[in-house]
Order: C-alpha cells, then sequence, then structure tokens
C-alpha cells in the first residue's frame, strides 16, 4: 500500500465532495416539469474526476447513443455510475437507500436521479418519471438486475420499467461492463451486500488502478416486441459481449475527456 497515494486520493475526494456542493447550488437548470437540476455538463465533469482521482483506467467500445436514450446496464459497482456517468449526460434510476447517503445522496438527487423504494408498489409512478425524462429527449440508465453482482454473471431484467421505452418509442441501448485488472476478474472492484460503501471505496483507494471496459450495444429497435422480450433481448446483448471475445475497437478514455455532446 502506498500511504502518499491513499492520502493524497482521500485529500482530493473531500475537496471534489465539498466542490460539488458548492457549484450544484449555481449550476442548476430546467430540463423538464420535475424541477432544478444541475447542469449535464456539469455533472458529467463531476463523474469524470472522480474516476481519474481513484485511478480508474476506462476503454469504451461502441457508439454512445443521442438522446433521447434509455440505457440499460449489467450492475457491478457504485462505480458503474461513476463511469456511465462521466461517459454520458445520463440520469439514472437508482434505489432508495442511495437518497439516505450522505452528501453523495444529495448530489444525486440535484443531478437528476430517479429513487426507487423496494417492495413499495412504486414502479407505476416511475415508469410515468422516465417516460417523462425520455419525451424532454433526456437520457437514463437502468440496472434492470435490481441488485449488483460480482461481475462473472447476468442475473435476469427485470422487465416492467422497459415500458418507459415502449410508451415514448425509445431505443433502448445495452451497455456492458466489465472490471478486470491486466485481463484477469477483478474481486475488488465489485460492490455487494455483504459490505459496506466505506468498505468498497477502502479497497479502491489503496490500490494503483482499477480497470473497466465499457461497451454500447447496437440499438433494440421495438418493432412490436413486449417489454419482457426487449429485456430479454438486451440482457442477451449484454451477455454475448461479456462472454465473447474483444471484437469491438476499444478507446481509452484519458483524464480530462468529455463525454459524447449529444448525450
Amino acid at each position: 500500500m502506498n500511504k502518499i497515494r491513499v492520502i493524497w486520493r482521500i485529500s482530493l475526494l473531500i475537496t471534489h465532495l465539498l466542490t460539488g456542493m458548492l457549484i450544484t447550488p449555481l449550476a442548476l437548470s430546467r430540463r423538464d416539469s420535475s424541477g432544478l437540476h444541475t447542469n449535464p455538463y456539469v455533472t458529467s465533469w463531476w463523474h469524470s474526476r472522480v474516476a481519474d482521482i481513484l485511478g480508474l483506467r476506462i476503454t469504451v467500445g461502441g457508439y454512445r447513443p443521442p438522446a433521447p436514450a434509455l440505457l440499460v446496464s449489467n450492475h457491478v459497482s457504485w462505480l458503474d455510475i461513476v463511469v456511465l456517468g462521466g461517459l454520458t449526460h445520463t440520469d439514472f434510476l437508482s434505489k432508495h437507500e442511495v437518497r439516505r447517503w450522505p452528501v453523495m445522496g444529495w448530489l444525486a438527487a440535484r443531478s437528476g436521479t430517479l429513487f426507487i423504494r423496494r417492495g413499495q408498489n412504486e414502479a407505476g409512478t416511475i415508469i410515468e418519471q422516465i417516460g417523462e425524462r425520455l419525451r424532454h429527449r433526456g437520457m437514463l440508465t437502468l440496472f434492470p438486475e435490481g441488485t449488483t453482482t460480482d461481475g462473472r454473471d447476468v442475473r435476469p431484467f427485470f422487465s416492467r420499467l422497459f415500458a418507459a421505452a415502449i410508451d415514448t418509442g425509445t431505443e433502448v441501448t445495452p451497455v456492458a461492463l466489465r472490471y478486470h485488472i491486466d485481463g484477469e476478474h477483478d474481486l475488488l472492484a465489485p460492490y455487494t451486500d455483504n459490505q459496506s460503501i466505506l468498505e468498497n471505496l477502502r479497497g479502491l483507494i489503496t490500490r494503483e488502478y482499477t480497470e473497466v471496459n465499457v461497451v454500447f450495444g447496437a440499438p433494440i429497435q421495438h418493432d412490436g416486441h413486449s417489454r419482457k422480450q426487449i429485456a430479454e433481448l438486451a440482457r442477451d446483448k449484454i451477455v454475448g459481449i461479456l462472454n465473447g471475445p474483444a471484437q469491438v475497437p476499444l478507446r481509452r478514455r484519458v483524464a480530462g475527456d468529455t463525454p459524447l455532446a449529444a448525450g
């Protein structure tokens, strides 16, 4: 463990969190009827800076879609939000517990994150809110597995929330995330239920770097498909990318790189 690196990263993270709290009230804009949210360019910059502080080495394959778009991704870590939030101007759907996280929960809410309570029959309301974002040419990311995994497998997708894409005629873009260290499966990056976010963060801070491959798959056309069929198609594409050879050329995101303007 490099103590100087650990101390330096902790200092940068604290400073960056405070910076987010200071600039968020100054960078609010109205994107739809849901109210004021942080300017998406500022949010993407904030996520990218977190990635740089933690030493994330991000490679990108495929083409990031323009808005409106519904992105659906496998879910491995809280870093998924940092990675995708830095690469695109996307909002997220997150579990309600995140809203209670100190500082981070407040920043997430200000950036436009939608929160859903498990088992509270809120899907109908959330579908309407997702549809509202998409109708106003927004971009939103779902993690349809409903929880994180260790990254070795992709759980079945819950399909109900895909109804918003059908209702608004919005294409669904599958996104595959693979965390690795020099090509080997990363055992540290996955954020599972048996650890706290601080425990997970401690491990990430102490090592030199974390590698993640991000591949944006081809958008899925509706073609009369049901929400369940679209969910299955999206999962199949993600599984195919994760289990197949790296046929899509990967581009490394470097420090200071900006997300696709159209996103």
